[in-house]
This record gives C-alpha cells, sequence and structure tokens, in this order.
C-alpha cells in the first residue's frame, strides 16, 4: 500500500458474529500484522498481556486510540505478533458479537472480554480494530486482496 493512496476501512459490526467468519479474519491478519495495540478497558483481564509480557514493545497510557476517545486514560500496549499470539487469538469465539432485535442493536460480549484490540501492518496502519464494548469492529479493505 503506497503512502500516498487513501486507506480504505469497512464498518464490519456484525458480520464477525460467528466462530467461523472469526477465524477467516484472524487468518488473513496473521499474514498481513507486525503488531497488534491491545487496550486494558477492563484492568482485571490482562491474559494477554501475562502470556505475551516478552512480546510488548510499548506501553502508554492514553485516552485515544483507533476507534475510540475516552475520558479515562487506558494502557495501550504495543505487542509485536507471533504464531504463538495468533493461536491464542484462535481460542476465542469472536472478538464481540452485535446483534439487532425489536429492541434495538446491543453488542454481546463474549469471551474475549471487552478490551480493544487493534492490527497494524509494517508501515503502521491498522489493518482492524475494534470497541469491544460497543461491538463496533473496522476492517481495511484490502485486507482481502
Amino acid at each position: 500500500m503506497g503512502m500516498n493512496q487513501s486507506m480504505e476501512l469497512e464498518n464490519y459490526t456484525g458480520k464477525i458474529n460467528s466462530h467461523v467468519d472469526y477465524l477467516k479474519i484472524i487468518k488473513l491478519l496473521e499474514m498481513k500484522s507486525e503488531y497488534i495495540e491491545y487496550v486494558l478497558v477492563d484492568a482485571d483481564d490482562a491474559k494477554i498481556i501475562d502470556y505475551f509480557q516478552d512480546f510488548i514493545v510499548s506501553v502508554q497510557s492514553r485516552k485515544e486510540w483507533w476507534g475510540t476517545k475516552s475520558s479515562q486514560c487506558r494502557k495501550v500496549y504495543k505487542i509485536k505478533t507471533s504464531k504463538e499470539l495468533f493461536r491464542y487469538l484462535r481460542g476465542f469465539e469472536t472478538f464481540c458479537r452485535y446483534e439487532t432485535s425489536n429492541g434495538g442493536d446491543f453488542a454481546d460480549e463474549t469471551d474475549f472480554g471487552i478490551n480493544d484490540i487493534a492490527f497494524f501492518d509494517e508501515n503502521e496502519l491498522p489493518l482492524l480494530f475494534t470497541t469491544t464494548h460497543e461491538g463496533y469492529i473496522m476492517i481495511r479493505n484490502d485486507l482481502f486482496s
């Protein structure tokens, strides 16, 4: 992707509700991701941080990250990707489910929890990012090419 090309993001909210669809996306991300950013929205759910301590490149406290502006500072971990990380991610059902019913739209938490995750390529551009507790997922169009 050239630096002067515009980055096209597609709203994928509600399109990765099943484990099968999730695994397809994880496979594509594994081929193109250099690192992830993992945001501790729920500080009690830090298993990824514990498991992948040796792959952490940096930690920042921020109020903004891809797709989110928060009133509170959260710890944002930059973690180098690895086969082990993707093997671990495959164990989850999906990031989050977004459902529409007569009562309106709602996000359904999965075994992934409510922490946000973003995947970045070698140019530090996002391939996918979530606002997990809202059920929102954005994917860069060229992930599929």
